[in-house]
């Protein structure tokens, strides 16, 4: 057998989506402490708002059911449980996803009304493009056209830091909702590994050659490091878009060519747009998915 042939996981979309929900969890309740309890604690947010971080984490997994048992009950008249129909695509895990790297000031009936239209539309266009991707940039855009896409909260805005490496790894740094705790994305990482849950390889090998340029390009510049890596969610990014089980590699080598990619159009994007760099780079790269495995697998032989 070809050492460079990685063979598709038998198991259900349900099983991987859930393991791949349960790792992002604990993402998920220190984005609540962060970007809620905390301003709350602290005057910054009504009560109400307090609980804002989750309309974008849980909204974001209601409308990918949604999505699905739409799409499954009254198109395609599917009389499957519940449960199977709700877990019948990666939905209500690109919903989730979607939620964690959002900015807390975002508009969130723009969020779950764009995340609705993209995951529906999605539904016909044969999984060609990588969804979450392309659904934050056209929120972007949006966002962007009505006020300004800021990742700092209440808190952040109106303070000002000087971020040490640790403040990052707790994740104290400007980011998404439930992407900035870097100690706990490498907890996921290692319990994504250990349940076969995610093409790991992409993660790592995107997540070294973007680590590599930015440290090129802070002492070319004399810049920041730190600022220059964690702020915009990049290994967040490239942990949980970039290794779409749909939509990305799936041989060995080809995997790690697909990481290498994006990793290196996400670093020169950056120096243009730092926050849609790595979902460009990501969108772009995954059109390319089928032809970088044929391509690593033949120079592989």
């Amino acid at each position: 057998m070809n050492n460079n042939v990685y063979i598709r996981s038998e198991r259900s979309i349900m099983t991987i989506s859930l393991a791949r929900i349960l790792f992002i969890m604990p993402l998920v309740i220190y984005g609540f402490y962060k970007n809620g309890i905390y301003l709350y604690q602290n005057d910054y947010v009504s009560l109400i708002n307090m609980f804002r971080p989750l309309y974008f984490i849980f909204g974001g997994a209601i409308i990918g059911a949604l999505v699905n048992i739409i799409y499954e009950r009254l198109i395609k008249k599917n009389d499957d449980s519940l449960l199977t129909i709700i877990f019948s695509s990666f939905h209500v895990e690109y919903g989730i996803i979607l939620g964690a790297v959002m900015s807390i000031n975002a508009n969130i009936a723009i969020f779950l009304g764009v995340l609705f239209v993209v995951l529906f539309a999605s539904k016909f266009t044969n999984n060609r493009i990588n969804t979450m991707a392309f659904c934050f940039i056209l929120i972007y855009i949006i966002e962007s056209t009505i006020s300004s896409f800021v990742y700092a909260n209440p808190y952040e805005s109106a303070n000002s830091f000087s971020l040490s490496f640790m403040d990052y790894m707790i994740g104290r740094g400007p980011g998404g909702i439930a992407s900035t705790h870097v100690i706990l994305l490498f907890v996921a990482i290692i319990g994504l590994e250990l349940t076969n849950s995610n093409k790991t390889s992409i993660a790592i090998s995107a997540i070294a050659i973007f680590t590599l340029a930015v440290g090129i390009e802070s002492i070319i510049t004399n810049s920041n490091f730190l600022d220059n890596y964690f702020i915009n969610n990049y290994p967040f990014i490239f942990t949980f878009i970039a290794t779409d089980s749909v939509t990305s590699c799936y041989t060995i080598r080809g995997k790690v060519v697909f990481g290498l990619a994006i990793g290196l159009l996400s670093f020169g994007l950056s120096l243009w747009n730092a926050i849609l760099a790595p979902y460009i780079a990501i969108l772009v790269v995954s059109l390319f998915n089928n032809l970088i495995d044929r391509k690593a697998n033949i120079l592989n032989k």
